[in-house]
Parts: C-alpha cells; structure tokens; sequence
C-alpha cells in the first residue's frame, strides 16, 4: 500500500487576456514541470487530475484550487476515474495500476506483465467491482473484482484504441484508429464485451488517439476525432449525423463533453479554444479563445452547465457559468449631449459574460440606427457614420452568454442627444525629461489630458493631449562565433554580454546589447550519449538523434555562418531515445551553418553543410 502525502498547495496564476470569455479562466500554469493529461469530477465538488510529470492533484471545491499529492509511482499516468468520493483508479503506460479506496488518502500498486497488460490508455468501472480498460495495443479488457485481475474480451493487432464509453456492465462503445495514423473508428458491445460491432467508420485524422466518446445513456452519444467534423447518434450507434463546429477554418477537435441532451462543450488544439452548443451539437458557438498559450487539450470534464475543467498541457483552466448579469455602467457618452459620430463605450460586467448585444435606436430599445450588433467581448464601439444633429438616440448594452442567453432586467436604456460640435483634436507627442510645458501648462508624468474650449454654439471644442514618455532604447542582437575568432578586434574565450550606451539629442539612452555565444564542443552534458546529427551535408531537413539519462529541458539554436542567429526552440528532453527534426533548414541558402544545444548540464554544439 502506498502512503500518499500532501505535497504542498499551489498559488494559481490567473490570466486574463483580451478576447477571452470571462467564463473560462486558467487557474494554474504549471510550465514545463506539468503535463496535464485527465481530469474526473467524482461530485460537484470533488475533483482529480492526473500529471505525466507529478502525479495526481485533486479539488474539493469545485475545480477553483488543486492541491497536488506527490508519490513516484502515480506519475505517468494516463487517465483517472472514480467512482465515487473514495474509490478511484489512475493508469500508467508501464501496466501499472493503482487503486484508493479513501478519497487518495491510500494507494493499492498492481503491477502487471506485458503478457497481462499492455500500454492501458483509458479506464471506467461501472460498479465496485466490474470495469473496462483499452490498450493502445488493440486490447480491451475486463475485470470483475475491482481491478485486481484482467481478461482479454478484445484483441485486434491492426488497432489502436484510446477511449471507451460504458453505460452499464453490459453496453459500451470504444473508439480507435486502424494502424497508426490510419481511419478511425467507433464499435459496439451490448455482451459485456465478448462481441463487438463496427458502427461508424470515418478518414484518418492525424494521430490515432486524438479521438473521444461520450455517450449519456444507451442512446445518445458523440464523437470526435480531431477534424472540424463531431458525429452525433440518437440511437444507439446505429446511424450518425456529422456537424462542422467551426463554421470558418477548422477547429481540431479530440476531446468533448456533454451535461445533457442540449448542452456540450468541445476544446479545440486550433487556438486553442473552447466551442459550446446548446442544441446537441448542431450548431457550435466560439466561447474563449486563448492564443498565449498554443497548446493542444488533454481533457475535459463539466460537473454541471456552470462549472467544469479544462486541461491543455501545462494549464488547468476552471469554468464559473451562471446568468449574465446586466449591470451596465456607460463610460461616454458621459452626457446627454454627445457629438455626432460617439464612441460608446462601458465597463466590463463581472461574471460569465461570452460577449454583448449593442443597439441603438430613435426610441427606447430601438434598433432603427444599430443593431441588435454583436460586439463580442469588446467593451467599446464606434458609430460607423455620423449621427442626425439635435435628434434623441437611445442606447441598449445587453451582456449574454452562450448556456443561459441574454441577460435579463436591464432596465432603461441609456439616453443621448447628438450636436454639431468640432470635431476632438489629437495631439500625439512625447517627451524625454520632465517638465513638459503645453501652453501655459507644465507636465511632470505622462498620460492624457483634455483642454476644453468653449464656443459661441455652446459646444465644446476639445483637445486631447496624449503626453508619453520615451524610455531608453533598447536593441538585443544574439551572434556566435568560433572559438578564437575576434569582434572588434578583441578574442573572447567565452559567452559575453556586451553594452554599448549612446546618447541621443533628446536626453534619451539608445543601448544596444550584443551576446556573443562562442561556439564549442567543451562542457558536453554527461547525461546524453549516442550524439547524432543527420544527414551532415544536407538538401532538406536536418535530425538531432541522442539518447537521455534524465528528463529535462534543453534549448536548440542554429546560426549562420557569420553568427546571426536564424532558429531557437525549446526541446522536452525525455529519458531514453530523442529525436527531433528541423525542416526549416531546407529554406535556408546553401552553406555552412552552426548548431548548439543548451541544457543545464553542458552543451554540445557544431557545424552541418546546407548543400
């Protein structure tokens, strides 16, 4: 039995960028130290997601904060499913299989041989004791005493399976790909097993386990398979209806997850993003896209149509749904009387807002000048054209979201008359070194200040000075040379950071930073061995083979041959063979070029002949 302790608790990250729904918001980043790769609520409340690089972490409220129970053994691990509050299973890819029967207080270790157990991928009891589990290696297996033991009820070495779906100990559906990379497809057991028959077969996709099954009872269910494509049947599997989810490009869609018969959710690998539906999966509304991190889903699992999980690589990223609240607070016009062509702008309404409907009319809740428009989760708009002068307009702000629709109780729309007024003057300048002196007005800090003139019309003809400050200039330049030969006529026998400061006529610093990377085969890493680059010359793409003691991270940057750095990227280096290959070089123009990889523990670097 494995004692499993608390490690510590993590202090979430959250991040909140422009475009985002409200809904979705990351609650920890983990980097490179985390590869998220399941999540299973076993309540509302009580949550699990397991860690290839950690182990397991777990919620009791709702998802919102993760405390991570360290152990060697639980890392690795695949897929996690529970029961209940106290019994759950993790899987590894090594036939391992670890069981708790107290909440993950303790784990029971079953340790199984390839002639047992081969690579499980996917896992799910439907009581105590009977339970299934697919292998990537064209196995489905069953056990009926509480995963204890296993037998083979499916075998097929021209698959590769990677998700399952049970409604009962009898009925379950498992999805999979013909060779890897090959057609992907959708079988039917109504035995336990013991028979199974195909029932949707589609194109390949890509990689064989990018696909998922989630069926709510003996009837209805969903399939993806990363392509823009989700299938739906109502009856069981016996036919299949296939929607697009992205009605512009494609969406890449391997996971998906629905609460009911209406209500699903799809995370998308393209963005990434999250798409929603609300009438089964026919049609599907874009809820957040999140382009800082490009990062591909692992799992998804929604507790309700208000809260949920979903995980990318390094992110666990919490759902809070509920009724959009319409608190609309109008930043301009700030008057009744505005000029002719506004800007409308309004702060962002707290809560689960996917985006808001603007119109404006002639009278109140029209929709005779604009709308009901769509703005998505911008907070401002601009009237397209110029306004009737001395008319009354009305303005309407309604937040929405995609689970409950618009908001409602918005109470009285927000009123305004246009006027002829001149036209706001910009006057965009900067300064070096306080004070700035406008008229007769001096200006210590930066930032945007208004002068208002008053006309014989009574309008007010307004100057907007954006006042910045400029900072030191900055330029980085990366160059590599060979070692022993000079930069401005100085050799340098090791990696150096040059500053050069220039002064310039408006009191402002233009600081040029030059790091020279000296290029050579000293400091090797001790724990890479079998160093292979090839082919050496090459005319298409370059491949970077060794062998790793540990798991780490490294760094891969190639120069050309007079030092300009043309490529950098970040490498997870795994323990055992690696191999990663560089087509960009088969763009670049014919010569000599130098390559380096950095890591913690030495470096090793040379040269490749682009022919």
């Amino acid at each position: 039995m494995i004692q499993i302790k608390t490690f510590f608790l993590f202090s979430f990250l959250l991040i909140s960028l422009k475009g985002n729904s409200q809904c979705w918001q990351t609650v920890y980043n983990g980097g490179v130290n985390s590869n998220f790769s399941d999540a299973f609520f076993a309540s509302d409340s009580i949550g699990w997601i397991s860690d290839i690089f950690t182990g397991v972490y777990k919620s009791t409220d709702n998802g919102m904060n993760w405390v991570v129970q360290e152990n060697e053994g639980l890392t690795n691990g695949f897929c996690v499913f529970f029961l209940n509050e106290s019994i759950g299973w993790v899987i590894r890819s090594y036939r391992k299989i670890f069981k708790t029967t107290n909440g993950g207080q303790d784990w029971v270790e079953y340790n199984f041989s390839n002639d047992e157990i081969m690579s499980p991928y996917d896992i799910e009891f439907i009581d105590a004791d009977t339970g299934y589990m697919v292998s990537e290696y064209a196995r489905v297996y069953r056990s009926t005493d509480g995963g204890e033991t296993w037998d083979i009820v499916f075998e097929n070495e021209e698959w590769q399976l990677f998700t399952l779906d049970f409604v009962n100990a009898q009925e379950g559906w498992i999805a999979g790909s013909i060779s890897p990379g090959g057609p992907t497809r959708v079988l039917h057991t109504s035995d336990a097993g013991e028979t199974w028959e195909e029932q949707l077969a589609t194109p390949p996709s890509g990689l064989g386990s990018n696909v998922d099954l989630h069926f709510l009872n003996n009837q209805k269910g969903w399939f993806v398979n990363r392509t823009n494509l989700i299938y739906r049947t109502e009856n069981g599997g016996e036919t299949w209806e296939s929607y697009p989810i992205a009605q512009e490009g494609n969406a890449y869609c391997k996971r998906i997850f629905f609460v009911n018969d209406t209500l699903g959710w799809a995370p998308s690998t393209a963005g990434p993003s999250i798409y929603v539906t609300t009438n089964g999966g026919e049609n599907w509304s874009l809820q957040s896209t999140d382009p800082y991190f490009n990062l591909g889903n692992s799992a998804i699992f929604m507790t309700g149509a208000d809260n949920g999980v979903a995980v990318y690589w390094p992110l666990i990223k919490h759902y809070q749904g509920g009724p959009a609240a319409c608190n609309i607070q109008l930043i301009s016009p700030s008057s009744t009387t505005t000029a002719l062509q506004p800007e409308i702008k309004w702060h962002k309404v707290p809560g689960c807002v996917d985006g808001y409907r603007l119109s404006v009319g002639l009278i109140p809740g029209g929709t005779e000048i604009i709308g009901p428009l769509d703005v998505g989760l911008d907070t401002s708009y601009l009237m397209p054209f110029a306004l009737l002068e001395d008319m009354d307009y009305y303005i309407s702000i309604v937040p929405y979201n995609h689970v409950h629709g618009l908001a409602t109780t918005c109470g009285e729309p927000f009123a305004f008359t246009a006027t002829t007024c001149p036209p706001t003057t910009l006057v965009d300048t900067s300064f070096c070194d306080p004070p700035f002196v406008w008229v007769d007005t001096s200006f210590e800090e930066a930032g945007t200040y208004l002068f208002e003139y008053l006309t014989p019309l009574g309008c007010d003809s307004v100057v907007v000075l954006a006042l910045s400050q400029e900072e030191d200039i900055y330029t980085h330049i990366d160059t590599a040379l060979t070692l022993g030969q000079p930069y401005n006529g100085i050799v340098y026998e090791s990696d150096t950071l040059l500053t050069e400061v220039y002064a310039a006529g408006n009191g402002c610093d233009s600081i040029i930073q030059v790091q020279l990377t000296i290029i050579t085969t000293a400091l090797e890493p001790a724990f890479i061995s079998q160093w292979q680059v090839f082919p050496n010359p090459t005319s298409s793409e370059l491949q970077f083979h060794f062998s790793s003691r540990i798991s780490t991270s490294a760094r891969l940057v190639l120069y050309n041959a007079q030092g300009r750095q043309l490529f950098a990227t970040r490498l997870l280096v795994q323990v055992g063979e690696n191999n990663y290959i560089l087509e960009a070089i088969r763009d670049w123009p014919v010569g000599l070029y130098w390559y380096r990889l950095e890591t913690g523990g030495g470096r090793l670097s040379g040269k490749v002949l682009k022919e």
